[in-house]
């Protein structure tokens, strides 16, 4: 395709205007639809669709590279399409002034042009433009060049300068999220039809048109520089490069020379003068306190999206993005024991193994896609099996097999879509078990699939297990098991959903619950509770036990007198050998196969026992022996090496942590994670975990932390060179945790007499709601500042303040009736307050009075993105501009050189 568009330029450029038609017959359905993207009317389009190959003919002769044109020309059609909406507001003539003809002919047009704009609305507009204004500006473009355009994925690549994978996941991401209404974009973006006499009237105005000739001339090359010269490069290389960038421009599209640049997915950096305190840096950055510099960085130049124009390739002397070594952990959606005692866990990062002798995970393959590549949902999780010393991965969107343990895959085939609960192979076929679709059966290993009609309507699918050539199958409405492909429904004597299923040899368990959709009003809390207070005896749960494939059972559910144990809302049932453990808000274990029973409580530190009960079998578990247990939760992966008695993290090894936050502090990182702080002091290659500990002033093992100290969902600040951090206390309700590093940057130091933020008296209904992923998020600090010796939180939607000495903190009365997400700022007694339904707040003094300063803000927006300070200037970044103000009064948005507003993300770092 570039051969071909070079070819034709420069046939054109020797005279043959017809290379110039075929251009604009190639290329005039991608223009169309990208003016349409921009300007949301099809006949609009179509007038800059024609300017913008008019504008090309005219400057064809100063493209210097032809193998760019399709990148050229969408430059050329965004700033057409920024220049109409510049000048959209036509100016006003004196009717006095006017014609007769010219004013009926002007009514005429004008009534010729309400009727097509209205038809185009109607037909158009309402239909699908609300659609695609639900996906990303990215997912959008690719959507509209697709179909609308009619462009292939290897045209689109070139057409916006990234690559065909690129678009064709952003395509099917799309496709996700409009789900259903997908045929209706695809079908009316189809239907749209350029005019035939497109090509024809541009050829016409063309003809009247003079191309700029190119230019043949060489750039003069001296042959020597003066020593003065030289000297003067030097310092500019050496001395001076740490100053350099601070003068450096993002990219101009207005530019007469050509550059090229690469397309990436990031934010605008706001291209602001540097301050002395002040480092904005993209990219990886030297932490080693070799540089002196302290002004502002940019590793590489950002552009915006008009200015995406393809890579030529060249030598690079810019910085490039390396993967750095940690900090260890990350989400783990399936884990599986295989018959050599292996343990397999699949992770964001790819597919890991513990053999038994190994002290930490190996990753033995990083291709394969753990996670769903057409989705954003949160818990994709994949599954495991095996079969004939060959294993088997169910991931997001494939099945696949290895017979090398697992470093090579190969996909044998796509599965029906659904939330994955379980995958069994026998030696007729797999089965698929999706939650709220049924089973899926496959007898030619994974390339088709039947859907098995045996489970009743409405029933969800809640676990699989299977022993030899018998798959069971717990639902909500009971255990099914599969024999050659024929159900059966079996008698349980329990009437309850069948939460868990574990396998031992030929024993089969079973843990049951309520069905948790009863939980979801408040009647069913109401009932759930009656029928558990009505009874001493009286469980939420039971486990039953068969030997015989099911045909009898055995209940074996553990007494207890422990409120929290009856109340538990299900139980998940591990069981390796002789050993069983019955798992929900507190934990049980038997040493003899259920026989008798050892009440181990209620674990606060075990953050993954109240989320198993509410959760039902969501999180996976194995059983390696009597003794040692693997189980997933929230936090990763937990080990016991004591029968269940006592949990630890064990994610030795596997690198794909989430991090919240990203510190630069006194040359060393910072960052958050989801179970606590870590710190790299060689540039991200090697990461330690910091202990909280006002005692201990050195590093400790991560294996050595104690679990209650874990600090979970933590959020940073710095105020004063002090780096500072807030976190929900595990063991109490409504306790937070303030720290701050030590002087030499090893340990977090308690803040001690921090008050708490009240009672929960409701504590039933507070269990109840443990299921709820809202209530579970308000649990955790949100937004998080601290001017001086005062802190300021957001906490269960409300913003709290607490300075040093006081006795309690003090409710700012903000309250954000929607969900958390503040975004904070503060600077002395000013505090700024961006809340989820678009409003800011401003206070003068420190948050005991409030203005909404929402309707002085000459932006209109949804979202903030970030609110900093850089001096006693702040910035408000939003999800369509950026705006700032000096004294909080008078705001003003931030737009680039076009006028547009590109800048949606500020960010402030500090470098001590």
């Amino acid at each position: 395709m570039k051969n071909e568009d070079a070819h034709l330029v420069n046939q054109f450029l020797t005279g043959n205007e017809n290379a110039f038609t075929t251009l604009v017959k190639k290329y005039q359905k991608s223009v169309h639809a990208l003016a349409w993207r921009k300007v949301g009317d099809f006949h609009t389009a179509e007038e800059l669709a024609q300017d913008t190959f008019l504008k090309a003919y005219q400057k064809l002769g100063t493209l210097k590279n032809p193998n760019q044109f399709a990148g050229w020309l969408y430059v050329i059609a965004d700033r057409i399409c920024i220049d109409w909406h510049r000048k959209r507001k036509p100016s006003t003539d004196s009717l006095e002034t006017t014609s007769g003809e010219e004013i009926e002919e002007s009514s005429y047009r004008h009534y010729e042009d309400e009727q097509r704009e209205a038809a185009s609305v109607e037909h158009r507009q309402r239909r699908i433009k609300d659609l695609l204004e639900k996906l990303p500006e990215s997912e959008r473009t690719v959507v509209t060049l697709h179909y609308l355009g009619e462009m292939t994925y290897k045209a689109i690549s070139e057409f916006l300068g990234v690559s065909p994978n690129t678009v064709k996941s952003r395509l099917q991401r799309a496709r996700n999220r409009l789900k259903e209404q997908e045929a209706l974009v695809s079908d009316t973006l189809g239907s749209v039809d350029l005019p035939v006499t497109f090509t024809e009237n541009i050829v016409k105005q063309v003809a009247t048109l003079k191309p700029v000739t190119p230019t043949n001339s060489k750039p003069l090359i001296p042959w020597a520089i003066s020593a003065a010269t030289a000297i003067f490069i030097f310092l500019l290389i050496g001395v001076g490069s740490q100053y350099l960038a601070r003068f450096q421009k993002p990219y101009n599209l207005n530019a007469r020379s050509e550059t090229t640049v690469e397309i990436i997915d990031a934010p605008i950096v706001l291209d602001t003068q540097a301050e002395p305190d002040l480092r904005n840096q993209v990219g990886r950055f030297d932490t080693t306190g070799k540089s002196g510099g302290a002004g502002s960085q940019i590793s590489e130049p950002f552009v915006p999206a008009a200015a995406q124009v393809e890579k030529e390739t060249r030598p690079s002397t810019k910085q490039q993005w390396i993967q750095a070594n940690g900090p260890e952990g990350s989400p783990v959606t399936g884990l599986f024991l295989s018959a050599t005692r292996d343990i397999y866990a699949a992770a964001s990062g790819g597919i890991y193994r513990l053999t038994p002798e190994a002290s930490a995970w190996t990753l033995v393959n990083a291709t394969v896609l753990t996670t769903s590549s057409e989705t954003s949902e949160t818990h994709k999780w994949t599954s495991m099996a095996e079969h004939n010393d060959t294993l088997y991965l169910v991931s997001a969107d494939d099945v696949l097999a290895s017979i090398d343990n697992g470093e090579t895959w190969k996909t044998l085939g796509a599965h029906p879509k659904g939330r994955i609960k379980g995958f069994a192979i026998t030696d007729d076929a797999f089965y698929l078990a999706l939650e709220d679709k049924g089973i899926f059966q496959s007898t030619d290993s994974g390339k088709q699939w039947t859907l098995l009609n045996d489970v009743e309507t409405d029933t969800e699918i809640l676990a699989v297990a299977k022993i030899e050539n018998t798959v069971f199958v717990g639902t909500t409405e009971g255990l099914y098991r599969i024999r050659a492909g024929a159900w059966k429904k079996l008698s349980i004597d329990t009437t309850k959903a069948i939460h868990s299923l574990a396998v031992s040899e030929n024993n089969l368990y079973v843990g049951t619950g309520p069905d948790i959709t009863q939980l979801q009003t408040p009647e069913g809390i109401g009932a759930y509770i009656g029928q558990i207070m009505g009874s001493d005896t009286s469980s939420a749960w039971e486990i039953f036990h068969s030997t015989d494939f099911g045909d009898t059972w055995t209940e074996i559910t553990p007494t207890s007198d422990s409120f929290m144990t009856k109340i538990s809302p299900g139980v998940k049932v591990i069981a390796a050998g002789k050993t069983i453990l019955a798992l929900g808000i507190t934990a049980s274990g038997s040493t003899d196969g259920g026989k008798t029973w050892t009440d181990y409580g209620f674990d606060k530190s075990d953050l993954n026992s109240a989320m198993n009960s509410f959760t039902l079998s969501l999180f996976p578990a194995v059983g390696v022996d009597e003794n040692t247990f693997f189980k997933v939760g929230p936090l990763g992966l937990i080990r016991s090496t004591d029968a269940g008695k006592s949990w630890h993290p064990f994610m030795t090894g596997i690198v794909g942590t989430h991090i919240q936050d990203l510190v630069a502090f006194k040359n060393d990182l910072y960052a958050n994670t989801w179970i606590g702080i870590v710190k790299s002091t060689d540039g991200g290659e090697s990461w330690e975990t910091l202990t909280l500990n006002s005692e201990e002033l050195t590093l400790k093992p991560a294996a050595n932390v104690n679990f209650t100290n874990l600090l979970m969902f933590p959020k940073l600040a710095i105020s004063d060179g002090v780096l500072y951090g807030i976190t929900p206390k595990l063991e109490e309700e409504n306790e937070l945790r303030l720290f701050h590093l030590s002087a030499n940057g090893n340990v977090l130091v308690p803040i001690q007499a921090v008050p708490t933020l009240g009672k929960d008296s409701a504590f039933i209904i507070d269990i109840i709601r443990q299921s709820d992923p809202t209530h579970q998020r308000e649990k955790y600090p949100g937004a998080f500042a601290v001017n001086g010796d005062t802190f300021y939180v957001e906490y269960k939607r409300r913003l709290f303040r607490w300075k040093r000495g006081d006795s309690e903190w003090f409710n700012t009365g903000l309250i954000d009736t929607v969900l958390r997400g503040f975004k904070l700022a503060v600077l002395g007694k000013i505090v700024y307050v961006g809340k989820r339904d678009g409003h800011l707040f401003q206070s003068l003094d420190g948050g005991d009075t409030w203005k909404d300063v929402t309707p002085n803000l000459p932006l209109r927006f949804e979202r903030f993105n970030d609110i900093t300070f850089a001096g006693s200037t702040v910035y408000i970044a939003t999800d369509t501009g950026t705006l700032m103000s000096k004294e909080g009064e008078h705001w003003r948005a931030l737009t680039d050189k076009t006028g547009a507003y590109t800048i949606t993300l500020v960010t402030k770092g500090s470098i001590n």
